[in-house]
């Protein structure tokens, strides 16, 4: 049977719904912490911090992308999702303020949901 064949559920969803979920909203909330950057914070101690959110939302956009049609190289984008996530988590976690903080916990369960897919389809 073609790997493409069983992509859909009984359901009528696709087989990796809930991390394309789980990346889009890794997508929005770094969204939605660089406009909080650049509206009410200092950009120079947060240099770091904004160009890891770029990275991040950019990422996360084709990872989902890529997720959602079942892509060939998914699961490559996955692995390099789960990297840029955790650097982009980390560095929100310096900062002490509860966006940051939340960005934190967001990217961080992000990397590992794609790090577990991105390991699962490499043995196959």
């Amino acid at each position: 049977m073609d790997r493409h064949d069983n992509s859909k559920s009984v359901t009528g969803h696709y087989a990796n719904e809930d991390l394309v979920i789980t990346i889009q909203d890794c997508e929005a909330n770094c969204e939605h912490m660089i406009q909080h950057l650049l509206l009410h914070e200092k950009m120079e101690p947060r240099k770091v911090q904004a160009i890891l959110l770029l990275e991040c939302i950019d990422i996360c956009m084709l990872t989902a992308k890529y997720t959602a049609r079942d892509a060939i190289y998914a699961r490559h984008a996955a692995a390099l999702c789960a990297d840029i996530c955790d650097a982009c988590g980390n560095e929100c976690a310096n900062f002490p303020d509860q966006l940051s903080q939340h960005c934190a916990i967001i990217c961080i369960n992000c990397a590992r949901h794609c790090r577990y897919f991105a390991a699962i389809e490499m043995d196959h």
